[in-house]
């Protein structure tokens, strides 16, 4: 494996293989990026439902991270853990398509300028054709992703969702994406170019899951707002001000950051394995990047 990831010297963002024209790669994206988006959700939605739940939940707002997980079981069961998980297994599938087919493509496009000033590398790590494509990236999947999310976060409060309110939220939803997708993008961009990590399986894992979970770590109070804006809560509309006596002040806004960050390390380490262990190899091997 490693032997023939070194061989593909002209390497793309999201996967290791060598790369085919924007709008070929842009194709095979929405394919591997669905696999991902699968393996994403299946791989993570119990942490990610233990988040909401600590994040909008006022009955576990004074709970640790461990008690409202055995209150949860106790009172709800496994349940409680799958709660909501039909909009994130299809839409995740569906907006990380999106999401790594508009990267691939922007990526593509722009590396392929030789000379171009969006590949010089400012600060020794950060190059503006990665930047650029994060952006656009994060816009496409705002887009996709804002009503599914909604729709998941109302069936995680055991709420009614409505389709007059899909779209609330999408303010905060996109600023939380764009945060992210900067903050994973950018040092596994460096990691590609700079380090042997990604040569191996398990090195993608413990990158991936490492720079995701850092992430995490840093935009949580993004999502805070962004499951509160989408939930509409403490009521439809409200003030920052609200939003954070509704969560008990700035300290709050990292209520469920635990979940939050083991959660993003596990599923999109385990979601990169499933894409570039099996789906971007397999459309290699069939010839289709070459089509």
């Amino acid at each position: 494996f490693a032997a023939h990831r070194a061989s593909q010297v002209t390497c793309s963002m999201a996967h290791l293989e060598r790369r085919s024209t924007p709008k070929r790669e842009g194709q095979i994206a929405l394919v591997t990026g669905a696999v991902y988006g699968v393996a994403h959700t299946l791989s993570g939605h119990p942490l990610d439902n233990l988040k909401a739940r600590l994040q909008l939940d006022k009955s576990l707002h004074g709970s640790s991270t461990l008690a409202a997980a055995r209150h949860l079981w106790r009172t709800e069961g496994a349940r409680a853990y799958y709660r909501g998980c039909v909009p994130p297994l299809w839409g995740s599938a569906v907006y990380r398509a999106v999401m790594m087919s508009s990267y691939e493509t922007m990526f593509t496009y722009l590396d392929a300028h030789e000379g171009s000033l969006s590949k010089v590398e400012l600060f020794g790590c950060i190059r503006p054709v990665v930047v650029t494509s994060a952006v656009f990236c994060a816009l496409c999947r705002g887009i996709v992703e804002a009503p599914i999310e909604q729709a998941k976060v109302m069936g995680q409060t055991n709420k009614t969702w409505e389709v007059r309110s899909l779209y609330r939220g999408l303010g905060p939803q996109i600023a939380r994406t764009t945060a992210m997708l900067l903050a994973i993008f950018v040092p596994y961009d460096y990691a590609r170019r700079k380090t042997s990590v990604l040569s191996t399986l398990s090195g993608q894992f413990l990158l991936v899951g490492s720079v995701c979970a850092a992430s995490y770590a840093v935009i949580h109070p993004l999502e805070t707002l962004k499951n509160l804006a989408q939930a509409g809560l403490p009521r439809p509309g409200a003030t920052l001000a609200s939003r954070l006596q509704y969560v008990g002040g700035p300290r709050g806004l990292y209520r469920g950051a635990l979940p939050s960050i083991l959660c993003g390390g596990l599923r999109n380490g385990a979601a990169t394995v499933a894409m570039n262990g099996f789906a971007n190899p397999l459309i290699t091997r069939l010839g289709l990047r070459e089509m």
